[in-house]
């Protein structure tokens, strides 16, 4: 059943990312299951202050264990994946693991780190450990011009009813999500789940809730024959076969101990009131001590620092610097840098492509985050895509109005580069396009129609930069640090 259930939660996820077959109500209904499954995450429901999702999730730790991280968790079950994998090529990888001392410094040091730049704000950070959004970049950026390939080549024979799509690959993007994943399945083939119980800072949150847990694995020493068996099948490697021990911060609730177990030594059960916890490790209340202390200072820096920011977008934003522009319903730069996880569920969802994972536009603090690119398409008019989808609340939902009259930023016309002043032909594709009205044509003094723009009505869709004809762009849309 946990198997079952973890299949199809990382169905739903993929499905979702992919975004293959639209206009089928079963497949649309299908990927809107998933986009709701996506905010049942943990960390975009903890950076989208979704107090309920973060409670019962909890509360489901409290009862089960680290339930989450078997079922509900996508990277948890590629892992899982990755580890049949290798079973399946090689039977003696079957029983490959062996108890590890859990290593306090590194988990809990990843922990803290990713907690500091939550606080303060620093999503690119959050964003390389998050498993959640790991995995929505290997979906992005992998398998999904995959499927983008495998439908154009569809298309090809059997028209357009397919519907040909832009593979459109972020090269960093890209990158990081190969450089992850290879490091994450070496872990997973050499030793199961090695970085949900060493690295992953969901993992170690939700060890600690679970070692209070209602359920628990224990074991009967009166019915152990000490075959290690048990041992050697965790691929959590959290089994001490030595002391009859099973460390419920790192257990990840797989069962396969107890399958493994042919005496019916393990169980599954209720905890009883006679079991005793393993004594506190001094070692790690000393480190959390320390480490608390010295968080302090840079998460006191960064909200001082974020309260300047805050002050000097209210001033009037970037200055003279780069004008990127954040999608619609971001609110802010601010808002987007501090709750994105650059899991690109946005950007497999904009029908126009507009929206495409940043490299330097945001400086480091954005990387990976989603920004307009207008070279790739504009943002459309009636499309609220973004905002219905993201989960972490760095792209709020709006309704169709509000978001037609939101200001994203506002189109600079280069009269130098336009194709009417500099090779004397009509064009117009601008204000014939802009879907707010606020370019039209105005004769100049040469006697030619060109653009004329009304800052106040501009949205910054970007619609007037993607049809230019000229190169470089003779209009371009500045974007606004907090959108009006």
């Amino acid at each position: 059943m946990r198997i079952a259930v973890a299949l199809v939660c990382v169905t739903l996820l993929a499905l979702t990312f992919v975004d293959w077959g639209d206009g089928t109500a079963t497949v649309d209904a299908l990927r809107g299951a998933g986009a709701e499954l996506a905010r049942w995450q943990f960390v975009p429901a903890v950076l989208s202050v979704s107090a309920l999702t973060v409670c019962l999730l909890l509360v489901l730790t409290l009862l089960f264990g680290r339930i989450y991280c078997s079922t509900l968790c996508p990277l948890g079950v590629v892992q899982d994946g990755v580890n049949a994998v290798r079973e399946y090529r090689d039977k003696k990888a079957r029983t490959r693991f062996s108890y590890r001392r859990p290593s306090l410094w590194l988990r809990y040091g990843v922990l803290v780190l990713t907690v500091v730049c939550v606080v303060a704000g620093v999503g690119f950070v959050v964003a390389l450990v998050d498993p959640y959004s790991i995995f929505g970049r290997l979906m992005h950026e992998g398998l999904r011009p995959v499927v983008q390939g495998v439908n154009n080549f569809l298309a090809a024979f059997f028209g357009d009813s397919f519907g040909r799509e832009v593979i459109s690959v972020s090269w960093l993007s890209a990158l990081v999500a190969l450089v992850t994943i290879a490091v994450i399945g070496f872990l997973a083939w050499i030793g199961g789940r090695r970085y949900c119980t060493s690295f992953c800072p969901v993992g170690t949150l939700l060890g600690e809730v679970s070692r209070a847990s209602l359920f628990k694995f224990e074991i009967d020493t009166a019915k152990c024959i000490d075959c290690g068996l048990c041992g050697r099948k965790c691929k959590a490697e959290c089994i001490d076969t030595v002391n009859h021990r099973i460390d419920p911060t790192r257990c990840v609730v797989c069962f396969d101990c107890i399958d493994a177990c042919s005496q019916g030594a393990i169980s599954y059960t209720m905890r009883s009131k006679t079991s005793k916890e393993k004594p506190a490790d001094n070692s790690r209340r000393e480190f959390l001590a320390t480490m608390a202390t010295i968080a302090a200072i840079p998460v006191a820096e960064a909200q001082q620092r974020k309260q300047q920011m805050q002050g000097a977008m209210q001033g009037g934003g970037h200055g003279s610097g780069p004008r990127p522009v954040a999608p619609p319903g971001a609110q802010s730069l601010e808002n987007l840098h501090s709750k994105c996880t650059a899991c690109h569920l946005c950007v497999s969802k904009c029908p126009s492509h507009v929206l495409q994972p940043a490299v330097t536009e945001y400086g480091l603090q954005g990387v990976m985050q989603p920004v307009m690119r207008y070279d790739k398409g504009y943002c459309l008019y009636d499309c609220t895509l973004c905002g219905e989808v993201c989960p972490t609340g760095a792209i709020l939902p709006l309704a169709l109005e509000q978001k037609r009259m939101t200001q994203l930023g506002h189109a600079v016309f280069h009269r130098g580069r336009c194709v009417v002043a500099r090779d004397g032909v009509e064009c117009g594709n601008c204000a014939e396009h802009c879907p707010a009205d606020a370019i039209r044509l105005q004769r100049g003094v040469d006697g030619r129609m060109y653009p004329q723009i009304e800052k106040a009505l501009c949205i910054g869709c970007g619609a007037c930069e993607n049809l230019c004809p000229a190169t470089p762009k003779a209009i371009e849309v500045k974007g606004y640090a907090v959108h009006k």
